[in-house]
C-alpha cells in the first residue's frame, strides 16, 4: 500500500533543508516512507538531480574545446591583455570548483599584475610597481 504524499510539499520542505524525520513529522508519516519517496523522486528525475556534476563535466568539455583551438601562433599574436583575460577566466572557474573563488595565485596573479602595469603605461601615468616582492631573490620585470 502506497501513501500518496504531496510531491510539491515534499520538494518544498527538502529545498528548505528539512531532514527526513522533520519532513515525516510535518507530513504525518514515517521517516522511512519519506526516504522511500525521496528515492523514488530521484529515480524519476534521474539526471536532473545531478545538475552540478553535469555542469562541471560541461565546463570541462568547453575548456577542452577552447584549449584545443589555441595554437602557438595564436598565442604569439595575442595581446597581453587578451592572454591575461583568458588565463583569469580559466583560473576563476578552477578556483570556484575547488572552493576558493577569490584566491588568485601564481602565473595568473603575475599576469594580472603585468596587465595593470601595461594599462598604467598606456595611460601615460608614472606607473609604480604593483607587484610586491616576497623574497629578495624574486625578480619581476616592469613592462616599458
Amino acid at each position: 500500500m502506497s501513501i500518496d504524499l504531496d510531491k510539491a510539499e515534499l520538494l518544498a520542505l527538502l529545498e528548505r533543508g528539512f531532514s527526513p524525520p522533520e519532513i515525516a513529522k510535518t507530513m504525518g508519516t514515517t521517516p522511512p516512507t519519506i526516504r522511500q519517496r525521496i528515492a523514488a523522486l530521484q529515480q524519476e528525475q534521474g539526471v536532473l538531480l545531478q545538475y552540478r556534476q553535469l555542469q562541471n563535466l560541461r565546463l570541462t568539455e568547453l575548456q577542452h574545446a577552447i584549449l584545443e583551438a589555441i595554437t602557438p601562433e595564436k598565442i604569439a599574436e595575442a595581446p597581453l591583455n587578451v592572454l591575461v583575460q583568458a588565463f583569469k577566466i580559466l583560473k576563476d572557474k578552477e578556483l570556484v570548483m575547488t572552493g576558493n573563488p577569490t584566491e588568485i595565485k601564481g602565473l595568473v596573479g603575475y599576469l594580472v599584475e603585468l596587465e595593470k602595469q601595461e594599462i598604467a603605461i598606456t595611460l601615460n601615468s608614472n606607473p609604480e610597481p604593483v607587484i610586491e616582492q616576497e623574497k629578495e631573490e624574486t625578480y619581476i620585470p616592469r613592462l616599458q
